[in-house]
């Protein structure tokens, strides 16, 4: 933080959390309009007004950033989930269609999703990694809850049913978000043009594993 110009070191937990929050923020709002690989610990810096020093102080390398960001998206997703679905269990289509509506809302959640595992899971230290995956599997309780009264299936297989929805969320929100230059390589390679939107395709695809599901328990 900046106070008239010098900058001021955080000294309580308070203070250190308002601070990555900052940190947070601002690599999100790099992350919004520049892809990853331009996004360097000096932008960063650099759009919070501090020093490289500074922010080194709160965040080790980009990646724990990144990473943080990811947990926070992820959650906020999560507790959507289980509060728009509250309900269930419901009619698999009315189901269906709300997750992907919901999910359509969390689209940098899913920009993040893309690249977890390529980029930013394979560039930070194991402990790091594990206290990540820590938070993730917290995460897990209320919305494979929700799976499982909606499918009447158990603990595990709604967690792959969970895992299943997130990759093909992420997946298609890619293909339906894809860069105009890439439609344009599409249209000149003679490819068709797409079609269709997110939410449509991915509630068909939500719908259809939810009664795979239902019909497969055990």
């Amino acid at each position: 933080m900046l106070e008239e110009g010098r900058y001021i070191r955080a000294r309580t937990a308070e203070q250190k959390r308002e601070r990555m929050d900052a940190i947070m923020a601002a690599a999100d709002g790099l992350f919004s309009g520049m892809p990853y690989h331009r996004i360097t610990m000096g932008l960063i810096a650099d759009k919070l007004g501090w020093s490289r020093a500074g922010l080194y102080k709160y965040a080790g390398t980009q990646e724990e950033i990144f990473l943080a960001l990811h947990a926070e998206k992820n959650r906020a997703w999560i507790d959507e989930l289980v509060a728009e679905l509250a309900n269930a269990p419901m009619p698999h289509g009315e189901f269906a269609r709300t997750w992907a509506e919901v999910t359509a809302r969390h689209g940098s959640f899913l920009r993040y999703q893309d690249i977890l595992i390529s980029i930013i899971e394979s560039n930070v230290s194991l402990e790091r990694l594990v206290e990540f995956k820590r938070s993730f599997a917290e995460m897990l309780p209320p919305v494979t809850s929700l799976l499982s009264r909606q499918c009447g299936i158990d603990g595990a297989a709604a967690a792959d049913l969970y895992l299943r929805l997130l990759f093909q969320a992420t997946g298609l929100w890619n293909h339906f978000n894809c860069a105009e230059l890439t439609r344009e390589a599409m249209a000149r390679a003679g490819l068709p043009p797409i079609t269709g939107t997110f939410i449509e395709t991915y509630a068909d695809f939500t719908g259809m594993c939810l009664e795979f599901a239902s019909r497969h328990d055990g």
